[in-house]
């Protein structure tokens, strides 16, 4: 008896001494104990780590969005850029800023871009949660911290996700509530993450031919590790096919929170072209930029990292070739590598790979940035990226910019033909 107490005593101690260590949440969110998970993603990859973090116990309501646009108008229907939202944002609304019956004020707000997400969260001192946070705490179900494997919580979740949708979303306090006491995590609405263009999902092909690698370099690092996940292959695939400014009626959000303070995030603007998107780089000459300092000149852009052995090198190969075929009209062309690897892209690195290259610094700008700078740039280019077993996969791009940082053309796949790259060149000079 003596034994059984002192045990009960030891353990009620130990169990204080853990809830002690666990930091107070803000209001309305839960404290997530960080831990190691296995992401879709990535079959031959190690568990990827996640640090402790708080989340939203539900999802954003139209009622606190209709706060955020009142204390900030630019975000109201009527007035937002549709660089950053497309003409669905908020269409179940009334007005700027009138609900009406289609957007009950605590139902998840839906209709809303990535860059509304963002900045509604960065309003609040907070963020979107990372894709590996959100796919974390999505394991759980109401007993489990990981049901990813239970064949009943795998059907729940494709029952949840073929539901047809409804005319009006439910009360987000409704939402089935998992053992971490969040609320809706399936069931109610697909959500942003704050990283969702690092998503690259690829089937099986491996031909050096196939489309994966004409997409995306890196491919063979991106192949399921549970094929038979189907409810996070859907997942995935959405997010696959988002953009920054799309709106969808089934696509909403929720907060998340780091526990100690980073580093100031760059704010989302309201911005009409890449050249006005916020966020300081720097060069190869070591020299502070702006993407602003781009202004002025016809300029032909990719994004990518000099550590690359595959698609980076092609499509820089691809992009001299495209120098040499406009001949004297290079002289009045730029063309930039904006870096995705900034912890290794160094401007001693950027300048070897120049000069491994025999690339002018009278024509060519390489630029590295904080690594919330280089995602904000990558949405607004449509670029997909992700790091896996510490290099990237990402997509492929080349890109002309006009004089202004309007992009005019977009080329995807490696190995294409320059010649559409060489025509939008010249067209936009003939401007200028």
């Amino acid at each position: 008896m003596k034994t059984a107490l002192t045990s009960l005593l030891i353990f009620a101690g130990t169990l204080s001494i853990l809830q002690a260590a666990a930091p107070q949440p803000p209001p309305h969110m839960v404290f997530i104990s960080g831990g190691d998970y296995k992401p879709l993603y990535a079959k031959e990859s190690k568990s990827r780590k996640t640090q402790s973090f708080f989340m939203a116990v539900a999802q954003v309501t139209n009622g606190e969005f209709l706060q955020f646009v009142k204390a900030h108008p630019e975000w109201q229907k009527s007035k937002v850029r549709r660089s950053l939202a497309d003409a669905n944002y908020l269409s179940n609304w009334a007005g700027d800023l009138e609900l009406g019956d289609k957007a009950p004020g605590n139902a998840p707000v839906t209709y809303v871009s990535w860059f509304a997400a963002k900045a509604c969260c960065e309003a609040q001192g907070k963020r979107l949660p990372t894709q590996d946070e959100w796919e974390f705490v999505a394991r759980a179900d109401a007993t489990n911290q990981d049901a990813s494997t239970d064949p009943a919580y795998l059907r729940q979740l494709l029952e949840w996700y073929s539901k047809p949708a409804t005319s009006a979303l439910e009360d987000v306090h409704t939402g089935t509530q998992n053992v971490y006491g969040l609320r809706g995590m399936h069931g109610l609405v697909w959500e942003w993450v704050q990283d969702f263009n690092s998503t690259l999902l690829v089937g099986d092909s491996r031909g050096d031919g196939s489309l994966e690698r004409k997409l995306f370099c890196g491919a063979g690092a991106l192949l399921a590790t549970d094929v038979t996940n189907y409810a996070a292959f859907m997942r995935y695939a959405l997010r696959s096919s988002l953009k920054g400014a799309y709106c969808v009626g089934s696509l909403g959000f929720r907060a998340a929170q780091s526990i100690t303070p980073g580093t100031p995030k760059s704010p989302v603007i309201a911005f009409a072209t890449v050249y006005d998107l916020p966020g300081e780089w720097r060069g190869q000459d070591n020299k502070p930029a702006t993407l602003a300092s781009l202004r002025g000149k016809v300029h032909v852009v990719t994004m990518g990292f000099t550590r690359c052995q595959f698609a980076c090198p092609r499509i820089l190969s691809d992009m001299q070739h495209i120098e040499q075929a406009l001949g004297k009209d290079a002289a009045r062309t730029g063309f930039v590598f904006l870096s995705i690897d900034p912890q290794y892209d160094t401007p001693e690195q950027m300048t070897a790979t120049m000069l491994e290259r025999s690339l002018s610094p009278a024509r060519w700008t390489f630029l590295a940035a904080p690594a919330d700078v280089v995602q904000q740039s990558a949405v607004a280019l449509d670029f997909k990226y992700q790091l896996v077993d510490g290099f990237f996969a990402h997509s492929n791009l080349i890109a002309v910019l006009d004089a202004d940082g309007r992009v005019v053309l977009r080329v995807e796949a490696l190995g294409a033909d320059i010649q559409p790259v060489v025509d939008a060149v010249r067209k936009q000079l003939e401007k200028h």
